[in-house]
């Protein structure tokens, strides 16, 4: 109805609970504002930047009840056959316990503490730089302006490619990274947040199944049969399945130690 829809106060607490598990200073805590994101994943975006500030995305499956889900969840605009097998595992898919909503909240925080905005901005610049000098060297040293602007021509084309594999590989070379390190971080917050990546990446992977069969051609030509999201060249993320691995062993291990 063109309104935002408030966060709740229980998410505002769960919020609070997971800036103090992280023991995050109350400037941060001012700067990351939360808001109700449309769809079913978590998002943020924006910097520590005091004068700009950062934003946390939290979805309708956080904040509603399962009774709330079942009532209001589409598909594509459409209502949900709740008949239907798959549906059903969509449900249990995108219901959270608290545990695993907290990991969710704390990997999106330690996203934005990440500052990848101005990473990529310094990374642009450094690639843009270094690949404009070599080119004008190249050009000055064998005298090809004027002389031959085919081959100005190709040489500019050529850096050009390079700089853009370049900074979307370095880019997403560091985005691999940070998910493994912020995993690493997460479980050495204790026993809760190792349950809840296990279950958050679990349930992920249901969701995003139960998603392929209820998009049909769509969803097959977003999601793998396992529930990973299919990518093409690039590997943006480390894939779920992976991350579930590593929290299923570290839940194991928990267990043995007990």
């Amino acid at each position: 109805m063109g309104k935002e829809i408030p966060v709740g106060f229980k998410i505002q607490q769960r919020i609070q609970e997971v800036m103090n598990d992280l023991k995050l200073s109350d400037d941060i805590r001012n700067i990351i504002q939360p808001f109700s994101v449309f769809g079913l994943d978590l998002f943020h975006a924006g910097t520590l930047n005091n004068k700009y500030g950062a934003i946390l995305g939290i979805p309708a499956n956080f904040t509603n009840t399962t009774e709330q889900l079942y009532k209001n969840m589409q598909v594509k605009e459409q209502r949900i056959d709740w008949t239907r097998q798959d549906a059903q595992s969509l449900l249990n898919g995108v219901t959270l316990s608290e545990s695993a909503q907290k990991f969710a909240i704390a990997c999106e925080i330690l996203r934005i503490q990440a500052e990848e905005p101005y990473f990529n901005s310094y990374l642009s610049a450094l690639i843009i730089t270094i690949l404009w000098t070599l080119y004008n060297a190249i050009t000055y040293k064998f005298k090809l302006r004027g002389q031959n602007v085919v081959l100005c021509r190709t040489l500019y084309s050529s850096f050009t490619i390079v700089g853009a594999i370049s900074w979307f590989g370095i880019k997403d070379y560091r985005s691999y990274q940070l998910d493994k390190k912020d995993d690493e971080a997460l479980c050495n917050l204790g026993a809760e947040y190792v349950k809840g990546g296990q279950e958050f990446f679990e349930k992920t992977l249901i969701r995003n199944r139960a998603l392929r069969s209820l998009l049909g051609e769509e969803g097959k030509r977003i999601y793998t049969a396992y529930g990973n999201e299919k990518t093409l060249l690039r590997e943006k993320h480390v894939p779920l399945s992976h991350r579930k691995d590593f929290f299923d062993s570290r839940l194991q291990h928990l267990e043995n130690v007990k």
